[in-house]
């Protein structure tokens, strides 16, 4: 029996085995009652309910030690239930999450408004920083968790890391650049192109300086910034001007003065959750991190 039912069974007991005043009381119809009982009886090969002429009369030995016993497990299963509710009332304390400015307007809005409503008494500080700002913040200790970039460079030892959103960079121009008619551009059509991109405090600018060397590329970089809007504003009113940033920005953020277009082998765009591995974790950081994780639909890596 499920719960359920073991409620059915302990309320035909209390209910003097008046399976007509039991059935009113649970809601449910009196046939299907007796099923019920008749089922359980009839699968475990085992007598509960003692029967005159068809109609419950009282309890077996058997009957009557399942009765004690199915009394203890609703007993122990509403307390269950009771402390789930009251240790998630109970926890308090500070949360410092790092996410960088991007990453909290594109995946986190919803995100992150719902889960400080929903645990208010938990203090959550949000530290927009880039994601390699962040990363040595995580190593520091300074702040509990953060979002970083794949690969993270740091040992798998030292941190639990899941996916939460995979993408990859576009570049981003106005609609009057001579790029924009492209459908498709490669790395080597940036070469020599002015462009404005994300400041070394971001993982997106060093994975960009590692390719362009890769790529034997070399855009005349024009302007950095730590702001992604900036960025994107300064391209739609620079038709000179290219940029490259998150493609899901195209979707969000649509706009007829701007282009964005696919790179050919493009780099990829894969957000992760991180936190420093702990031996002795303490328990509103579990809770508030496996609520983040249950936001999304995560990988570990």
């Amino acid at each position: 029996m499920d719960i359920r039912h073991l409620r059915y069974f302990v309320a035909i007991i209390d209910n003097d085995f008046n399976l007509s005043r039991t059935s009113q009381n649970l809601y449910i119809s009196q046939p299907a009652l007796s099923m019920m009982v008749n089922e359980f009886e009839t699968k475990e090969n085992i007598q509960l309910f003692k029967r005159t002429q068809g109609k419950i009369v009282g309890l077996t030995y058997v009957g009557e030690n399942y009765y004690r016993d199915a009394k203890e497990v609703i007993k122990k299963y509403n307390q269950m239930n009771l402390n789930l509710h009251n240790s998630v009332k109970d926890i308090t304390g500070e949360i410092i999450i790092g996410i960088p400015p991007l990453i909290l307007s594109t995946l986190f809005s919803d995100v992150m408004p719902q889960l400080i409503l929903n645990n208010p008494t938990i203090k959550f500080t949000i530290r927009e920083q880039g994601a390699y700002v962040l990363k040595s913040e995580l190593l520091l200790e300074k702040i509990n968790f953060a979002v970083l970039l794949y690969p993270e460079r740091i040992s798998k030892n030292i941190i639990d890391s899941f996916v939460i959103h995979s993408s990859e960079l576009a570049l981003f121009c106005s609609s009057e650049n001579e790029l924009a008619q492209q459908e498709l551009v490669t790395w080597q059509d940036l070469h020599h192109k002015k462009m404005a991109i994300f400041d070394n405090t971001f993982m997106i600018h060093h994975q960009l300086i590692d390719i362009f060397e890769r790529q034997n590329v070399y855009p005349n970089i024009i302007l950095k910034s730590s702001s992604w809007d900036f960025l994107l504003n300064s391209v739609k009113i620079n038709r000179e001007l290219i940029t490259i940033l998150p493609y899901p920005i195209a979707s969000q953020y649509n706009s007829e003065k701007f282009k964005c277009i696919k790179i050919k082998n493009p780099l990829p765009w894969i957000v992760t959750l991180c936190r420093l591995k702990q031996n002795n974790s303490f328990g509103m950081e579990d809770f508030i991190f496996d609520s983040l994780l249950n936001s999304f639909k995560p990988d570990k890596v």
